[in-house]
């Protein structure tokens, strides 16, 4: 951590990323760090692709940089970022990344980049950039990005509400293992700043589109379970967003939901991403079973309890692939336990 702090006070100009499909700890983390840093009087830009409504109420949006059609294939949906093709950042900082990849769009910028820096807590980060801060233990990557602020400035109230955000977002609103009891005292510390955090928990936590309801309902009626009923799982289609009108950020919160199935001890949520992308995105949850290992062979990261991955491929072809490994890993973690007992 020393040598990030001597990073950001040697340095003037500074590019922020989180990973593709912006969760809430990464835009807070992210936001977070750019408040800190332009109250410094740095040169801050965050580099963030599209994420969900309710994240709008993190303080930070300034820093971001708008996006813009790519001039290579306008027709496409995905857009790129409105930046100089050959721009090169002075100091990139990639926060809640496990690997290069996960940055999505913003990866070139990160690999030209004169400096680099990784804050980070997923197990199975292995330090990819020139400075490393990683903790696999910490209940998220804005916890961590609060301790850098706090080794260079002060943080403001603006900075407290992006930490705060991040840390309800990650631990699931201070309900997964992660949570330590430093956690909550974090959390309370960030409280006594005069942040509204009721209308931030509110809002991450229980506030959704209309739409998003829809398509719940949708991915809930198809969802299965393995005949142990210890594996939940279902998949949502492109055609099934258009049909009630939804959109991929529509997604948030779904693998959640079936996690809270009795009896259950992990859960499964694939879904297709984009117009004709042929990617498939596979989010993995779990009481217990090893969800890395399962995220590992396809190709993705994250924690044991949580992890993640993308995939070329059928939908279906995905989810049966996916299912099979989460099996293994259901029955290895259960011989395991039967072997402590």
């Amino acid at each position: 951590m020393d040598e990030i702090l001597q990073v950001i006070r040697e340095n003037e100009n500074f590019t922020l990323a989180g990973h593709t499909g912006p969760d809430g700890d990464a835009i807070g983390s992210c936001f977070a760090l750019a408040l800190a840093l332009d109250k410094m009087g740095k040169n801050v830009r965050v580099l963030l692709e599209p994420y969900a409504l309710k994240y709008k109420i993190i303080p930070g949006k300034q820093f971001l940089v708008p996006m813009k059609c790519n001039p290579n294939d306008p027709t496409k949906s995905e857009s790129i970022f409105d930046l100089e093709e050959n721009f090169q950042p002075e100091v990139f900082i990639a926060i809640d990344c496990a690997a290069p990849e996960r940055m999505g769009l913003s990866q070139p910028f990160f690999e030209r980049a004169k400096v680099t820096v990784c804050i980070d807590h997923h197990e199975t980060n292995d330090g990819f950039a020139m400075h490393n801060y990683i903790e696999p233990t910490a209940s998220s990557a804005s916890e961590m990005t609060l301790r850098i602020i706090e080794g260079f400035t002060d943080p403001t109230p603006d900075i407290a509400a992006a930490v705060y955000a991040g840390m309800v977002s990650d631990t699931g609103g201070f309900r997964y293992n992660a949570t330590a009891i430093s956690t909550m005292k974090t959390a309370a510390r960030l409280m006594e700043m005069g942040i509204p955090f009721t209308q931030i928990y509110n809002e991450l936590m229980h506030m959704h589109k209309f739409a998003a309801g829809k398509i719940l309902g949708l991915a809930l009626q198809n969802s299965k379970r393995t005949r142990s009923k210890k594996i939940v799982y279902t998949c949502v289609t492109r055609d099934m967003l258009k049909s009630v009108r939804a959109n991929l950020s529509d997604l948030d919160g779904v693998v959640e939901y079936l996690m809270g199935t009795r009896k259950a001890l992990a859960a499964v949520f694939v879904y297709e991403k984009g117009l004709s992308s042929g990617e498939v995105k596979v989010s993995l949850r779990s009481q217990g079973p090893n969800m890395a290992n399962v995220a590992a062979k396809l190709g993705g990261g994250g924690h044991a309890l949580a992890a993640g991955a993308t995939v070329s491929g059928k939908v279906h072809a995905v989810m049966k692939k996916t299912v099979a490994l989460v099996v293994k890993e259901v029955v290895a973690y259960e011989v395991q336990q039967n072997r402590n007992n």
